[in-house]
């Protein structure tokens, strides 16, 4: 077994296994901020039969292939591991879950969802299986945050993070030599046109190969597709008449060079769970035609010339206006500072933050949290006694369905913690007819690493003062930074 500090956050790599398309590289890009960070000493990334990504300071774990026909022995080994593994929370790179532990779902996109996919495929089923398992949810925009909670309701809004997508350092404006090496490599000799990705279905660059048929100077340009298949489509050719198509699949160093020397970028998508080639191509000044669909708006801001996804005349007048040198300039610079909006530095601590909060849902933590440190190297009847005044202000609050009691254990086993606390309230509602249950949430907090408690100190409203108390431990977890509450306190509703 491998040992990853507390907390221990285990990452299916089932992805790698199965595609190689762009949420691989998103992967890719976390796990190595993680290492650069620390991050990636609480991580255990489990490698479906040696198909994840090697990058030095990640722990791995080989384990057998996913197989999408045996879905429910697949959920009984991750759970084994995380139990092997102490795991506090699982997150896969793609939809595979296991059947207790906590577990977090990255949303990338709702496009099956969306375009009328059939949701009854196995690899559908198993994405709602985890969006229904899942206890939060990271998406990477809004508008993918907003189609989730559209077509799964039960999902509560509050449980997700958004995440955007960000980029590599490498996309960056090219050098005049390295775009001219760049186009003599692949036989390009004229301006080009520049289509990325998949181009059949709601990518819609049907619409593109329209709208350059249309142009008068249309024999002057090249188009350039990369990603998606080796060859043109059978439906765009009869639009190509007399332009050479260049259908190429580049090494990561080179698509930067690509975006460089285009003309712009065409991406007409109807819908996009984020849309990372725009930012890319903007990082590389390379200006952008696409339509304000989904999450596109999010990403390319005010940085992007926009036509309506099926207005073929609209991207003709784009395509024209964009060779213009007054606004091809406005776009380079708009869209260089589009693209420092983003980065997979600042992604990677918001998914690092969101994991990290979702370890301490255990705590069921609610709007008003207010923590107590009791010493419990007191005799039993003193902290016992401080315990119960300080629950039974909670319990008589008028506010407290909304509250919930942590109460520091370190130094004292959950047993016997638990034993204390049902004598407490077994005595308050036998002496006080006390409804101790009704509304009130207690938890205790024990074994928590430096990185959670930062985290939930954010999310305490105040320390209940205690006659008798464990200073070391308020000062280990820096707890003196929160608000002081004395227990009479705790009897008026409107105490913040």
């Amino acid at each position: 077994m491998l040992i990853c500090p507390h907390p221990t956050i285990i990452i299916d790599g089932v992805f790698f296994q199965l595609y190689k398309s762009g949420i691989a590289r998103v992967w890719r890009s976390l796990l190595r901020e993680w290492v650069n960070t620390g991050f990636a000493k609480h991580l255990l990334f489990l490698d479906r039969a040696e198909t994840a990504p090697i990058i030095p300071g990640v722990k791995y774990r080989l384990i057998p292939p996913y197989d999408y026909n045996d879905t429910e022995s697949d959920r009984q080994l991750l759970q084994e591991i995380c139990d092997q593994e102490e795991a506090d929370l699982f997150i896969s790179t793609y939809y595979t879950n296991p059947l207790s532990t906590t577990s977090v779902l990255m949303v990338h996109d709702m496009i099956p969802e969306v375009v009328g996919t059939n949701l009854d495929q196995p690899i559908w089923q198993e994405k709602r299986h985890s969006i229904h398992h899942a206890s939060a949810y990271i998406a990477v925009s809004k508008n993918t945050a907003g189609d989730l909670v559209k077509f799964f309701p039960e999902v509560d809004p509050a449980t997700i993070t958004v995440a955007p997508n960000g980029i590599d350092h490498s996309f960056a404006p090219g050098t005049p030599e390295a775009i001219s090496s760049f186009k003599h490599k692949y036989g390009i000799d004229k301006p080009y046109f520049l289509l990325s990705g998949g181009r059949r279905g709601y990518k819609n660059t049907i619409v593109f190969f329209q709208a350059f048929a249309q142009l008068i100077s249309k024999h002057g340009f090249d188009i350039v597709c990369t990603g998606g298949t080796t060859h043109l489509e059978t439906e765009f050719r009869a639009y190509t008449t007399g332009t050479t198509v260049h259908m190429l699949h580049l090494e990561d160093n080179e698509l930067p060079l690509a975006y460089s020397g285009a003309v712009a970028l065409v991406y007409p998508s109807q819908y996009e769970g984020f849309g990372l080639p725009i930012i890319e191509a903007m990082a590389c000044g390379c200006p952008v035609i696409t339509s304000p669909n989904a999450s596109i708006p999010e990403v390319a801001g005010q940085a992007a010339l926009y036509i309506q996804s099926n207005d073929i005349n609209g991207l003709t007048s784009a395509l024209c206006e964009v060779q213009k040198p007054e606004v091809r300039e406005s776009l380079i610079q708009a869209g260089l500072q589009q693209a420092k909006q983003f980065s997979w530095t600042k992604m990677a601590q918001q998914v690092g933050s969101a994991l990290i909060a979702a370890t301490l849902i255990p705590l069921n933590l609610s709007d008003r949290n207010l923590i107590v440190f009791p010493d419990w190297n007191q005799p039993e009847e003193v902290f016992c006694t401080e315990l119960a005044d300080v629950i039974r202000a909670i319990a008589t609050h008028p506010d407290r369905n909304s509250m919930t009691l942590l109460i520091h254990s370190n130094g004292i086993s959950t047993e016997d913690t638990n034993l204390v606390l049902s004598s407490i309230t077994m005595n308050l509602l036998l002496e006080e007819e006390l409804e101790v249950d009704a509304g009130l949430e207690i938890s205790l907090v024990s074994n928590l690493s430096s990185i959670q408690w930062q985290l939930l100190l954010t999310r305490v409203q105040g320390c209940i003062a205690l006659p008798h108390e464990d200073q070391a431990a308020i000062d280990a977890v820096n707890a003196r930074q929160l608000p002081t509450l004395e227990i009479h306190q705790l009897l008026t509703p409107s105490t913040n």
